[in-house]
């Protein structure tokens, strides 16, 4: 049953006042650091004026605009009467760079900054307090007093235009969106094997032929995957055709970047250039061949082939890429990349391995790192830092260099630059990876991340100078699929980055998250909608079964079919429980307004008790056969390779291989049901596992994806029941548990109790 959602807010008691007034909530997102309520409110009907000395008059303008496209207008004046009905913008040099104070009393507003960037946030947080669009009813502010200055100097947000390309006037609005919680960088991945989308003059192939390419798998899964959801849908506007074939790209000219800077300027955010080198350069070496090893673009096991290190041509060609773009872009850094790189194709390169010989050289990782420090070097003459991904660690690193560190099961990397003394930016790829699905990142878990390790000493942690959430974008083609990708999560990742950590409060900050939707709705946004509850994902019966799902909010409508059809509007309504008597799939969908959520699917099976096995000379424990391969699904780990180990072990884990990479397991035995009933069994992997009882598979958690939970139900006779594990891992975190719900209990870890394996 659908439910209202109380929202945590501030009470305020006001004065008589007209019955048409509306008192506006404090929900400022990200929360301010200092704040008091005092008594009164101040009508904001009444401001008429704005004024600000030289310093702030960009700024101001800049906010004046920012009102007239609310239809609020607010006219400048060089004159006012400092005590009402104005709002006065005052230089204070004893506040912080991006510091400010806000001053709302019953007569007027007043705001402090010592740089235009605070007086801008000053405004951000006043824009909050107010409705989106004129209203015929008095608006009353709350009279307050907020002193307020961020917790890390770097808040960022990234967009991958490279897999699927956005337009100038989109990046332009995403600018808009992610200013408004006072996010500071925007990082553009510009390049990459998908497309090259900057201009270089001295190398025009790069957008000639490196903007555009044929449809790729990422294009045809988002096809496929639009035919049931159109915030998967591409736009026709990035496809034209050239010499006969339809080709998808784009790419933006010098002019068209100055213009992309100078917005983001205005909204106080600085725009990171990526340029990736050495490895993911198929875009760059399909135009230049003569960049590879073997004079060709092409593939790896994984990655594609990346530029040749042991010619002087490489070097030459990236400085002259570099070149320009530095010339392009003001900002302090310029993003070199250095991940993903396929350095087999160095081990066989004679001219890699001569310039490994030639430098006196250990290995490949440090030709990368002779690399890296040249490609420094040079962007050090032109007056910027180096920033790459935490690979670039590996080699070593200068004291100038600042890394961007994404890979959770790499934590050394992020100790070896805190002690090296390297600025950091966390970028972690389990918690602020916002193309992973809302399910395997939920907001909860981008806001409750902290940056700084518990581990790390005060002067470790003085490295640590902000925070970003990245979005790739294989899988979003659209600009509504990016919102519903980043809308609330960016508001998570805005507070943890302005908001001190004694500050913090999530029940609180969710329902602030809950307010913003008025504007998201206001801005013609998508947005991802609050969860529907008490969907399972499947759901065993004997007799029947009821689907019960609960609504978060009242105005949000829910639609299912049973046909196997995608829900829409013209669906069955869900209003009540349903009672479910047969085995068929539900498919679940929400809607508020032109929103609308995900697919949930909920498979109810009606089942007839399985029977258990006879069983012979077993003990307690389970069989474990490794196998060393590089196996890229669940399913695919094999069962008749030679085996690298075979044992008994207590449990369903990885005790003896958790640091190891690229292997697989099938755990064999019996699960002891010690009763009848349905038994809900849940997985926890990375990268993959399936779970089978005889040949029936149960849990299907197969990847490759990073940590995640799955479940499955049965119905089990007590007894001895032949199971299955299958498991997986390829580079990076390695888990595996395995959680069980008997009948009429908790859900727990199983025990060495519940498996048996023969003799």
């Amino acid at each position: 049953m659908k439910k209202i959602l109380i929202y945590s807010v501030i009470i305020l008691l006001f004065p008589s006042c007209s019955k048409n007034a509306e008192i506006r909530e404090i929900n400022i997102i990200p929360a301010p650091n200092h704040l008091e309520i005092k008594k009164g409110y101040l009508d904001w009907n009444n401001i008429d004026k704005i004024s600000a000395p030289d310093k702030f008059k960009d700024v101001t303008t800049t906010f004046i605009e920012e009102l007239k496209a609310r239809n609020i207008h607010i006219p400048a004046s060089e004159q006012v009467d400092a005590n009402k009905n104005v709002i006065k913008i005052i230089f204070s040099e004893n506040l912080s760079k991006e510091g400010y104070e806000l001053s709302i009393t019953p007569e007027t507003i007043i705001i402090k900054a010592s740089e235009p960037n605070g007086c801008y946030y000053a405004f951000q947080s006043l824009k909050q307090l107010l409705p989106f669009g004129t209203t015929k009813n008095n608006i009353l502010l709350p009279a307050l007093y907020i002193k307020d200055k961020p917790r890390f100097r770097y808040r960022g947000m990234h967009i991958d235009v490279s897999r699927h390309f956005f337009t100038v006037e989109e990046i332009k609005q995403y600018i808009d969106v992610i200013s408004q919680y006072k996010i500071n960088h925007l990082h553009m991945h510009l390049t990459d094997d998908q497309g090259w989308r900057i201009e270089i003059e001295k190398y025009p192939l790069l957008t000639e032929k490196g903007a555009w390419r044929t449809y790729n798998n990422q294009d045809s899964l988002c096809m496929r995957l639009a035919k049931e959801d159109p915030t998967f849908e591409i736009p026709q506007d990035r496809i034209k055709m050239i010499d006969g074939k339809q080709m998808y790209g784009g790419f933006y000219s010098k002019a068209e970047m100055r213009d992309i800077i100078a917005y983001a300027a205005s909204k106080q955010i600085e725009i990171v250039p990526e340029i990736d080198v050495p490895g993911h350069f198929m875009a760059a070496i399909e135009s230049y061949p003569f960049l590879s090893c073997k004079g060709e673009a092409g593939w790896g096991e994984l990655f594609s082939t990346p530029a040749c290190l042991g010619k002087e041509t490489t070097y030459t060609f990236i400085e002259n890429v570099l070149g320009e773009v530095v010339d392009l872009f003001p900002g302090e850094y310029l993003h070199i990349g250095g991940d993903e790189v396929n350095i087999k194709s160095w081990k066989e390169c004679p001219k890699d391995q001569a310039m490994i010989k030639k430098l006196h050289l250990k290995n490949e990782h440090e030709l990368q790192t002779y690399f890296n420090r040249q490609i420094e070097r040079f962007l050090k003459s032109k007056g910027k830092k180096l920033l790459g991904w935490d690979e670039i660690a590996e080699g070593g690193l200068t004291k100038e260099a600042t890394v961007m560190w994404w890979r959770n099961w790499a934590s050394n990397t992020l100790d070896i630059a805190a002690k090296n003394g390297n600025d950091i930016i966390l970028t972690p790829d389990f918690e602020y990876y916002f193309d992973f699905p809302y399910s395997a990142t939920p907001v909860s878990k981008v806001y409750n991340f902290e940056p700084v390790p518990e581990r790390f000493t005060p002067e470790m942690a003085k490295y640590i100078i902000g925070i970003q959430a990245n979005v790739w974008t294989e899988r979003i083609p659209n600009t509504k699929r990016l919102y519903y990708m980043i809308l609330p999560r960016m508001l998570a990742l805005a507070e943890t980055g302005w908001t001190n950590k004694a500050n913090k409060n999530f029940d609180r900050f969710y329902s602030k998250a809950i307010t913003q939707q008025e504007r998201f709705i206001a801005q013609g946004l998508f947005y991802h909608l609050p969860e529907l509850k008490g969907i399972e994902e499947k759901v065993v019966f004997t007799d029947s079964a009821v689907l019960k799902i609960d609504i978060p909010l009242n105005d949000m409508k829910v639609f299912y079919t049973t046909d196997g059809s995608a829900p829409t509007p013209s669906s069955k309504e869900y209003t009540s429980p349903v009672i479910i008597r047969e085995s068929y799939k539900v498919r679940i969908r929400s809607y508020r307004g032109n929103v609308f959520s995900r697919i949930y699917e909920s498979v109810f099976e009606k089942q007839i008790p399985l029977e258990p096995v006879k069983a012979a000379n077993t003990i307690k424990g389970i069989t474990r056969t490794v196998y060393k391969g590089k196996f890229r699904n669940a399913a695919d780990v094999p069962e008749k390779l030679e085996p690298v180990e075979k044992s008994e072990i207590n449990n369903i884990d990885l005790s003896g291989y958790k640091k190891a990479e690229w292997f697989g397991m099938v755990f064999t035995g019996y699960f002891n049901a010690e009763k009848d009933g349905i038994y809900t069994f849940y997985t926890i992997s990375d990268d993959g596992d399936q779970f089978y009882i005889g040949d029936k598979l149960i849990v299907d958690n197969k990847g490759p994806h990073a940590w995640n939970q799955r479940k499955g139900m049965i119905y089990l006779k007590k007894g001895l029941h032949p199971i299955t594990e299958k498991y997986y891992q390829g580079a990076g975190g390695s888990i595996l548990e395995i959680w069980i719900k008997p009948p009429g209990e908790e859900k727990r870890k199983t025990f060495p109790e519940d498996w048996r394996t023969t003799k």
